[in-house]
């Protein structure tokens, strides 16, 4: 099979399994014993209107709170970061040594550009959190 990523918006809120129950939110015939009614998770709200629970382990693996665009600042950030830890210990395989001169370059290059880029989300996100000193109001461009 092969792979794919997934991106769906959602709107979430905390609830135990149990207020999941009384809710109607869990999967029909689904009843909680008394020790799964106060386990954590999330009531989910997608964007046709469907509802469901989500317990708190597989939601917060999946999502990532996005409510304002700091919060997608800092996920944007988060992402860029990771990729370029990849592409940095990549820099050590025995199969980008054995890559042509070019395609090393290239990578340097994609390098070098995606740390210029964490910079300026680093100084957005820093801007973002204090006040802004033109309009004396947070910054809120994207």
């Amino acid at each position: 099979m092969k792979k794919y990523i997934g991106t769906k918006q959602i709107e979430a809120q905390p609830m135990t399994m149990g207020e999941a129950y009384e809710k109607g939110l869990l999967q029909a015939g689904r009843v909680p014993n008394e020790q799964e009614k106060y386990a954590q998770g999330y009531h989910v709200r997608y964007k046709d209107g469907y509802e469901s629970w989500s317990p708190a382990g597989p939601f917060e693996e999946a999502y990532r709170l996005a409510d304002d665009f700091l919060d997608r600042l800092h996920i944007e950030l988060e992402d860029l970061t990771e990729k370029q830890e990849k592409l940095n210990k990549f820099f050590e395989t025995d199969k980008f040594k054995q890559l042509c001169i070019g395609d090393k370059q290239l990578l340097r290059a994609q390098f070098g550009t995606m740390l210029a880029y964490s910079q300026i989300l680093m100084e957005r996100i820093r801007q973002a959190s204090e006040t802004c000193c033109d309009c004396e109001s947070p910054s809120t461009t994207l």
